[in-house]
């Protein structure tokens, strides 16, 4: 890989009227090469992969036009990450979008499926941290405090590979969400992209709705025990890990994990008016179960008093609940083969 031209440009929240700092010059990156080679690779999964949607047609998506103008004529790169960098204030309009610097990276050489390509990079760093700057002196060593990036805290990426042009190209995206919400405006505003659907995208969607469907709908049931709901949970993920077959109905995928009609039939029309809808084939679900190790259980710890914590990561025929009339205590029964 080789970094051929960097810049940067301030890009507030237009909510706000922060405003666009545009760069007068690039940046000479040829000393940070082999560090951003490294954080490609560590931070840009091939697992998901990407394209660009238009409205009508691509080149009604800005992006895609602007990266295409770059890919085409590397000589304008300078003025497209301008327009790049107003496009993405324009989308920056949820008030808890921060402002940041946005690098754009054109990069050489970049290996995708064993065929070196060119590539655009865009990431935003919503964040600095304070350092100490160390450096040698006639007396020794004097030190400093400085601000800095974090080159490794990438909060919003997008790595776009040469390839497929008239498909909306081959794209890796990291997006992650503040706490507080961003509303996704990274891929579905600024971006304006949609997945290849692959086993991996589908299956993590279907974790990700399963969680949401627990921890804001089974939580809430009162008719549920906490130990029933954390194994509902705790099957959610499971069924999709044991599962022989490399694909399952949702119909087949509900009735496992909920064993209740009622809920089976309260999940199934969740998942059908959930935002992602559309990205999971309801009839064939194809399971990755990479995607699935990767998640958390939305409720997985039931706390007993102040004294002890029971986490349920499944195996539920070996645990159950009761009463002891004359400690007049409720307990859990545990069964296991050792302790490790």
């Amino acid at each position: 890989m080789r970094i051929s031209n960097m810049i940067a440009h301030r890009v507030g929240n237009k909510l706000r009227g922060d405003g666009v700092g545009f760069s007068s010059k690039e940046i000479d990156a040829t000393p940070f090469t082999d560090m951003f080679d490294k954080l490609f690779c560590k931070f840009f999964k091939m697992d998901d992969l990407y394209y660009f949607d238009g409205y009508h047609d691509l080149d009604t998506n800005p992006v895609y036009s602007f990266v295409k103008n770059i890919f085409n004529n590397p000589s304008e790169f300078k003025t497209q990450s301008n327009h790049i960098a107003r496009c993405l204030y324009e989308s920056s309009v949820h008030p808890m979008v921060k402002s940041g610097e946005l690098c754009i990276v054109y990069l050489t050489d970049v290996v995708y499926e064993k065929t070196e390509v060119d590539a655009v990079a865009i990431i935003k760093y919503e964040s600095h941290q304070d350092v100490l700057e160390l450096r040698w002196g006639e007396n020794g060593f004097e030190a400093q405090k400085t601000t800095a990036i974090n080159l490794s805290k990438i909060v919003k990426g997008v790595l776009i590979y040469n390839i497929s042009p008239e498909k909306g190209y081959v794209m890796s995206i990291i997006d992650k969400i503040s706490k507080n919400g961003d509303a996704k405006y990274w891929k579905n505003t600024f971006l304006n992209v949609k997945s290849y659907n692959g086993s991996h995208h589908q299956t993590s969607n279907l974790v990700d709705i399963s969680n949401d469907f627990v921890k804001n709908m089974v939580a809430a049931d009162s008719s549920l025990t906490r130990l029933e709901k954390a194994l509902i949970a705790s099957r959610a993920k499971d069924i999709l890990l044991s599962t022989e077959s490399e694909s399952l109905s949702l119909k087949d995928y509900a009735a496992a994990v909920f064993k209740n009609k009622a809920l089976e039939a309260q999940f199934r029309s969740y998942v059908e008016n959930s935002e992602n809808a559309s990205e999971i084939d309801v009839e064939s679900i194809t399971i990755n179960k990479h995607a699935v190790s990767k998640k958390k259980n939305s409720i997985s710890t039931i706390k007993l008093d102040d004294n002890f914590e029971l986490y349920v990561n499944g195996a539920e025929d070996r645990i159950s609940k009761g009463y002891d009339p004359d400690a007049a205590l409720n307990y859990y029964k545990l069964y296991f083969e050792k302790e490790v």
